[in-house]
Protein backbone atom coordinates (compact mmCIF):
# COMPACT_ATOMS: atom_id res chain seq x y z
CA UNK A 1 0.00 0.00 0.00
CA UNK A 2 1.19 3.41 -1.34
CA UNK A 3 1.81 5.76 1.67
CA UNK A 4 0.14 8.46 -0.03
CA UNK A 5 -2.91 8.58 -1.99
CA UNK A 6 -3.01 11.60 -4.28
CA UNK A 7 -5.93 13.78 -4.82
CA UNK A 8 -8.36 14.02 -7.84
CA UNK A 9 -5.95 17.59 -8.56
CA UNK A 10 -2.71 15.17 -8.50
CA UNK A 11 -1.88 17.36 -5.43
CA UNK A 12 -0.88 15.14 -2.53
CA UNK A 13 -3.10 14.60 0.34
CA UNK A 14 -2.64 16.57 3.48
CA UNK A 15 -3.47 13.02 5.48
CA UNK A 16 -0.88 10.26 5.05
CA UNK A 17 -0.23 7.21 7.32
CA UNK A 18 2.21 7.05 9.27
CA UNK A 19 5.48 4.69 8.85
CA UNK A 20 4.00 3.03 5.44
CA UNK A 21 1.65 0.92 6.31
CA UNK A 22 0.03 1.01 10.28
CA UNK A 23 -3.23 3.21 9.94
CA UNK A 24 -3.95 6.61 12.18
CA UNK A 25 -5.40 5.95 15.25
CA UNK A 26 -8.04 8.33 16.18
CA UNK A 27 -9.98 8.82 19.21
CA UNK A 28 -13.79 8.78 18.89
CA UNK A 29 -14.90 11.74 20.40
CA UNK A 30 -11.11 11.61 21.94
CA UNK A 31 -10.20 8.44 24.40
CA UNK A 32 -14.13 8.13 24.78
CA UNK A 33 -13.93 4.63 26.14
CA UNK A 34 -12.03 5.83 28.87
CA UNK A 35 -13.31 10.02 29.36
CA UNK A 36 -16.24 11.67 29.13
CA UNK A 37 -16.77 12.48 25.13
CA UNK A 38 -15.39 15.53 23.41
CA UNK A 39 -14.08 17.00 26.46
CA UNK A 40 -10.01 18.33 27.31
CA UNK A 41 -9.99 15.24 29.63
CA UNK A 42 -11.14 13.39 26.67
CA UNK A 43 -8.61 14.40 24.20
CA UNK A 44 -5.96 15.26 26.73
CA UNK A 45 -6.12 11.30 27.32
CA UNK A 46 -6.26 10.06 23.59
CA UNK A 47 -2.96 12.12 23.16
CA UNK A 48 -1.44 10.07 26.36
CA UNK A 49 -2.59 6.92 24.70
CA UNK A 50 -0.78 7.95 21.60
CA UNK A 51 -3.43 8.10 19.11
CA UNK A 52 -2.51 10.21 15.91
CA UNK A 53 -6.00 12.09 15.40
CA UNK A 54 -9.34 12.70 17.52
CA UNK A 55 -12.24 12.71 15.61
CA UNK A 56 -15.07 15.23 17.49
CA UNK A 57 -18.86 16.79 16.62
CA UNK A 58 -19.08 20.64 15.80
CA UNK A 59 -22.39 22.25 16.15
CA UNK A 60 -23.21 25.99 16.16
CA UNK A 61 -24.61 27.78 19.87
CA UNK A 62 -27.90 29.98 19.45
CA UNK A 63 -25.53 33.14 19.44
CA UNK A 64 -22.76 31.79 16.78
CA UNK A 65 -20.18 30.05 18.87
CA UNK A 66 -18.53 26.83 17.49
CA UNK A 67 -18.86 23.96 20.13
CA UNK A 68 -18.04 20.15 20.55
CA UNK A 69 -21.20 18.15 21.05
CA UNK A 70 -22.44 14.92 19.91
CA UNK A 71 -26.13 14.36 20.85
CA UNK A 72 -29.23 16.77 19.34
CA UNK A 73 -29.77 17.31 23.20
CA UNK A 74 -27.90 17.93 26.71
CA UNK A 75 -30.02 15.39 28.47
CA UNK A 76 -27.26 12.10 28.04
CA UNK A 77 -23.76 13.59 28.55
CA UNK A 78 -24.65 17.01 30.81
CA UNK A 79 -26.88 18.11 34.16
CA UNK A 80 -29.12 20.03 31.67
CA UNK A 81 -32.06 18.82 33.57
CA UNK A 82 -31.00 20.32 36.68
CA UNK A 83 -29.24 23.75 35.42
CA UNK A 84 -32.20 24.14 32.89
CA UNK A 85 -34.77 21.82 34.17
CA UNK A 86 -37.70 23.38 31.77
CA UNK A 87 -35.17 23.19 29.10
CA UNK A 88 -33.48 19.69 29.04
CA UNK A 89 -34.79 18.06 25.70
CA UNK A 90 -34.88 21.60 23.89
CA UNK A 91 -32.09 21.27 20.78
CA UNK A 92 -28.62 21.88 22.31
CA UNK A 93 -28.50 24.14 19.70
CA UNK A 94 -30.74 26.45 21.24
CA UNK A 95 -28.87 27.18 24.42
CA UNK A 96 -26.11 30.30 23.47
CA UNK A 97 -22.82 29.93 24.82
CA UNK A 98 -22.72 31.50 27.88
CA UNK A 99 -25.90 28.81 29.02
CA UNK A 100 -23.42 25.76 27.18
CA UNK A 101 -20.59 26.91 29.35
CA UNK A 102 -22.64 26.94 32.66
CA UNK A 103 -23.15 22.66 32.27
CA UNK A 104 -21.26 19.91 33.69
CA UNK A 105 -20.64 17.73 30.68
CA UNK A 106 -18.46 15.24 33.14
CA UNK A 107 -19.71 14.19 35.94
CA UNK A 108 -22.36 12.05 34.23
CA UNK A 109 -19.09 10.07 33.02
CA UNK A 110 -17.41 9.71 36.48
CA UNK A 111 -17.26 11.36 39.68
CA UNK A 112 -13.51 12.26 38.76
CA UNK A 113 -14.71 14.19 35.70
CA UNK A 114 -17.55 16.53 37.72
CA UNK A 115 -16.89 19.85 36.44
CA UNK A 116 -15.36 18.84 32.75
CA UNK A 117 -17.37 22.09 30.77
CA UNK A 118 -18.34 21.62 27.07
CA UNK A 119 -15.40 22.23 25.21
CA UNK A 120 -15.51 25.29 22.32
CA UNK A 121 -14.01 24.76 19.40
CA UNK A 122 -11.28 27.80 19.81
CA UNK A 123 -10.37 25.84 23.06
CA UNK A 124 -9.44 22.66 21.16
CA UNK A 125 -6.00 23.35 19.43
CA UNK A 126 -4.25 23.74 23.20
CA UNK A 127 -6.86 20.85 24.69
CA UNK A 128 -4.52 18.41 22.39
CA UNK A 129 -1.59 20.78 22.97
CA UNK A 130 -1.34 20.91 19.22
CA UNK A 131 0.03 17.42 19.12
CA UNK A 132 -2.88 15.90 17.25
CA UNK A 133 -4.49 15.83 13.86
CA UNK A 134 -8.39 16.38 14.23
CA UNK A 135 -10.95 15.23 11.98
CA UNK A 136 -14.26 18.18 12.39
CA UNK A 137 -17.51 16.02 11.94
CA UNK A 138 -20.52 18.45 11.07
CA UNK A 139 -23.38 17.28 13.32
CA UNK A 140 -26.68 17.68 12.36
CA UNK A 141 -26.16 21.01 9.69
CA UNK A 142 -29.85 21.73 9.39
CA UNK A 143 -29.59 22.23 13.42
CA UNK A 144 -26.93 24.67 12.89
CA UNK A 145 -27.75 26.63 9.91
CA UNK A 146 -24.44 28.28 8.72
CA UNK A 147 -22.07 26.19 10.33
CA UNK A 148 -19.77 25.59 7.28
CA UNK A 149 -18.99 29.27 6.75
CA UNK A 150 -18.39 29.46 10.62
CA UNK A 151 -16.49 26.85 10.54
CA UNK A 152 -14.62 28.03 6.96
CA UNK A 153 -13.47 31.39 8.94
CA UNK A 154 -12.66 30.00 12.35
CA UNK A 155 -10.23 27.52 10.59
CA UNK A 156 -8.90 30.52 8.78
CA UNK A 157 -8.94 33.08 11.24
CA UNK A 158 -7.90 31.94 14.40
CA UNK A 159 -4.06 31.84 15.07
CA UNK A 160 -4.26 28.47 17.24
CA UNK A 161 -6.10 27.32 14.73
CA UNK A 162 -3.67 28.45 12.37
CA UNK A 163 -0.83 27.19 14.57
CA UNK A 164 -2.25 23.54 14.77
CA UNK A 165 -3.08 22.94 10.74
CA UNK A 166 1.04 23.81 10.03
CA UNK A 167 1.85 20.92 12.37
CA UNK A 168 -1.06 18.64 11.78
CA UNK A 169 -3.51 17.44 9.74
CA UNK A 170 -7.40 18.59 9.81
CA UNK A 171 -10.25 16.87 8.30
CA UNK A 172 -13.72 17.70 8.38
CA UNK A 173 -16.41 15.72 7.65
CA UNK A 174 -20.47 15.10 7.79
CA UNK A 175 -23.15 12.35 6.91
CA UNK A 176 -25.11 15.28 4.70
CA UNK A 177 -22.78 15.40 1.24
CA UNK A 178 -24.61 19.04 1.02
CA UNK A 179 -23.08 20.23 4.04
CA UNK A 180 -19.60 18.75 2.99
CA UNK A 181 -20.31 20.38 -0.17
CA UNK A 182 -20.80 23.97 1.00
CA UNK A 183 -17.86 23.51 3.48
CA UNK A 184 -15.36 22.82 0.69
CA UNK A 185 -16.65 25.67 -1.39
CA UNK A 186 -15.95 27.85 1.71
CA UNK A 187 -12.52 26.32 2.67
CA UNK A 188 -11.09 24.24 -0.50
CA UNK A 189 -7.87 23.94 0.80
CA UNK A 190 -9.09 22.23 3.76
CA UNK A 191 -9.28 17.93 3.02
CA UNK A 192 -12.79 17.03 3.38
CA UNK A 193 -14.07 13.32 3.73
CA UNK A 194 -18.14 11.66 3.29
CA UNK A 195 -19.08 9.92 6.47
CA UNK A 196 -21.34 7.14 5.00
CA UNK A 197 -22.96 4.39 6.47
CA UNK A 198 -22.17 1.96 3.96
CA UNK A 199 -20.64 2.86 0.82
CA UNK A 200 -22.67 5.27 -1.31
CA UNK A 201 -22.66 4.19 -5.15
CA UNK A 202 -19.84 5.21 -7.36
CA UNK A 203 -21.69 8.22 -9.67
CA UNK A 204 -21.98 10.17 -6.00
CA UNK A 205 -18.23 9.55 -5.07
CA UNK A 206 -17.24 10.17 -8.68
CA UNK A 207 -18.98 13.14 -8.89
CA UNK A 208 -17.46 14.38 -6.18
CA UNK A 209 -13.94 15.43 -7.60
CA UNK A 210 -12.92 17.38 -4.24
CA UNK A 211 -12.92 14.46 -1.83
CA UNK A 212 -10.63 13.47 -0.18
CA UNK A 213 -12.05 10.26 1.12
CA UNK A 214 -14.53 7.92 2.39
CA UNK A 215 -15.14 7.57 6.36
CA UNK A 216 -17.58 4.20 6.30
CA UNK A 217 -19.02 2.54 9.19
CA UNK A 218 -16.88 -0.67 9.73
CA UNK A 219 -19.47 -3.17 9.82
CA UNK A 220 -20.97 -2.00 6.27
CA UNK A 221 -16.80 -2.44 4.88
CA UNK A 222 -15.99 -5.33 2.45
CA UNK A 223 -12.91 -6.31 0.04
CA UNK A 224 -15.17 -5.47 -2.64
CA UNK A 225 -16.35 -1.78 -0.97
CA UNK A 226 -13.06 -0.60 0.01
CA UNK A 227 -11.98 -1.78 -3.78
CA UNK A 228 -14.95 0.42 -4.99
CA UNK A 229 -13.13 3.23 -2.99
CA UNK A 230 -9.91 2.51 -3.96
CA UNK A 231 -10.98 2.43 -7.47
CA UNK A 232 -11.95 6.07 -7.45
CA UNK A 233 -8.21 6.76 -6.02
CA UNK A 234 -9.97 8.06 -2.65
CA UNK A 235 -8.76 7.23 1.21
CA UNK A 236 -10.90 5.01 3.39
CA UNK A 237 -11.51 5.47 7.08
CA UNK A 238 -13.72 3.53 9.15
CA UNK A 239 -15.87 4.18 12.34
CA UNK A 240 -16.14 3.06 15.41
CA UNK A 241 -14.24 -0.12 15.80
CA UNK A 242 -14.05 -1.63 19.29
CA UNK A 243 -13.00 -4.96 20.08
CA UNK A 244 -10.41 -7.34 18.60
CA UNK A 245 -12.35 -9.05 16.20
CA UNK A 246 -13.87 -6.01 14.28
CA UNK A 247 -10.25 -4.79 14.51
CA UNK A 248 -8.88 -7.72 13.05
CA UNK A 249 -11.25 -7.71 10.18
CA UNK A 250 -11.64 -3.84 9.34
CA UNK A 251 -7.50 -3.88 9.23
CA UNK A 252 -7.96 -6.48 6.91
CA UNK A 253 -10.02 -4.48 4.56
CA UNK A 254 -6.82 -1.89 4.11
CA UNK A 255 -7.74 1.16 5.95
CA UNK A 256 -5.74 4.75 6.09
CA UNK A 257 -6.95 5.68 9.77
CA UNK A 258 -9.20 3.64 12.01
CA UNK A 259 -11.61 5.56 14.03
CA UNK A 260 -12.04 3.80 17.64
CA UNK A 261 -13.00 4.64 21.29
CA UNK A 262 -9.92 3.15 22.88
CA UNK A 263 -7.09 4.45 20.71
CA UNK A 264 -4.66 3.13 23.69
CA UNK A 265 -5.75 -0.28 22.44
CA UNK A 266 -5.24 0.44 18.75
CA UNK A 267 -2.08 1.91 19.44
CA UNK A 268 -1.11 -1.03 21.52
CA UNK A 269 -2.17 -4.14 18.91
CA UNK A 270 -0.41 -2.03 15.89
CA UNK A 271 3.11 -1.77 17.92
CA UNK A 272 2.76 -5.48 18.62
CA UNK A 273 2.39 -6.11 14.72
CA UNK A 274 5.12 -4.01 13.63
Amino acid sequence: MHQHHRNRKGQEKAIARPQGHRPLVVGHRGNSGLAPENTAAAFASALAAGADMIETDVRLSADGELFLFHDGTGRRTTNIAEVFPDRADDPITSFTAAQLRRLDAGSWFGEQFRGEPILFFSELPAAVDFSLGINLEIKAPAESPGVEQALAAALAGEADWKRLAQQQPIAVSSFDHASVRAFHEAAPDVAVFQLVDGIPDQALLAGARWLQGVVANHLSLTAESAAAVRALDLGLWAYTVNGAEYTERALDTGLDAVITDFPGTLVERLSAQS
